[in-house]
């Protein structure tokens, strides 16, 4: 399935179980860093379909992810929400969480997007105890 439909799949799932009240709106660009939004979120959303969330304690960030969601949240809650291969989605609030230690790891340009040329990221760890279980 390719990331839009994933993407919407995903969109669909959590507005049924767990923004019903707030339902989230996907952004109009598709490349901006920000996926999906609502009153209280701003929120990047991860489909880690390789693996589990405990093969690796969570699930990595990019800084520059990171930090555009952090600086650029408003007084709306950043969040980085990942759905994993067993169908389970982990949401770690990054104004709540420790910055990562950060750390360099090749990783594709473009996973989604046709180009997977490996380029150096800057990327940190979010562990399972410090995120939250959402489905």
């Amino acid at each position: 399935m390719g990331w839009y439909k994933t993407q919407d799949q995903m969109i669909t799932e959590l507005n049924k179980l767990v923004f019903s009240l707030d339902p989230v709106t996907k952004t109009s660009d598709p490349m901006d860093p920000i996926d999906v939004y609502n009153k209280n979120y701003i929120m990047e959303l991860k489909n880690r379909e390789a693996y589990t969330p405990e093969r690796f304690n969570g699930s990595f960030i990019e800084k520059i992810k990171y930090d555009f969601l952090v600086k650029n949240c408003g007084d709306k809650i950043p969040g980085y929400v990942c759905r994993f291969k067993d169908g389970s989605y982990w949401a770690w609030n990054l104004k709540k969480v420790s910055e990562p230690v950060w750390r360099v790891q090749m990783l594709p340009k473009n996973s989604h997007f046709g180009d997977k040329t490996k380029v150096p990221k800057d990327v940190g760890d979010l562990t399972l105890e410090n995120g939250v279980k959402l489905i």
